[in-house]
């Protein structure tokens, strides 16, 4: 009589084939996951800032786009500053609120951490000197990895570009 199943040979063999292709799959799938979050974040931002401009073009008034206590990853609301007073207060009015992005940090300097603003024409502006604003914002994952720079330039464009992981380190300093 012949009986049909595995050896227990046979299942420790493919319990161990098992074993080592999820312990080589695993990290790299982690890694997919973390890039595809800091990606998601990169565009999400990005959106905002077009969001912002093709507002003020549209509507002929300045737009503004401000960061949730200086930091882009804590959140941001953009708004249409109706009186021109530079602040958000009861007359203006709120196009969109973002709660914030998950798994990365951002960082940019001073007055890009604060806020990105254009005019009608689509022309970013400083609000306090009324100058042109141009920058970089930097989205980088909180662990080891590869980020984005957004970069707007004096036009009001804004570009991506792929930040290297040692760049990202300057980021995730205190």
């Amino acid at each position: 009589m012949k009986f049909a199943g595995f050896t227990l040979y046979e299942l420790l063999i493919t319990l161990a084939v098992i074993a080592i292709t999820l312990t080589i799959g695993v990290p790299s799938f982690n890694k997919a996951i973390q890039d595809s979050r800091t990606k998601t974040a990169a565009l999400a931002l990005l959106e905002a800032i077009e969001t912002t401009r093709s507002t003020a073009v549209f509507l002929n008034q300045s737009t503004i786009l401000t960061a949730v206590n200086n930091k882009w990853h804590e959140g941001w609301t953009l708004f249409v500053d109706t009186n021109n007073n530079e602040v958000l207060d009861d007359n203006d009015k709120i196009i969109r609120v973002n709660e914030g992005l998950d798994s990365v940090i951002t960082s940019a300097l001073s007055p890009m951490n604060r806020y990105v603003a254009f005019i009608g024409t689509g022309e970013g502006h400083q609000l306090t000197t009324r100058g042109f604003l141009s920058g970089h914002i930097k989205i980088c994952p909180k662990a080891q990895g590869d980020g984005y720079k957004l970069i707007l330039s004096k036009g009001g464009r804004t570009r991506v570009e792929k930040l290297p992981n040692t760049d990202c380190n300057t980021v995730r300093q205190p």
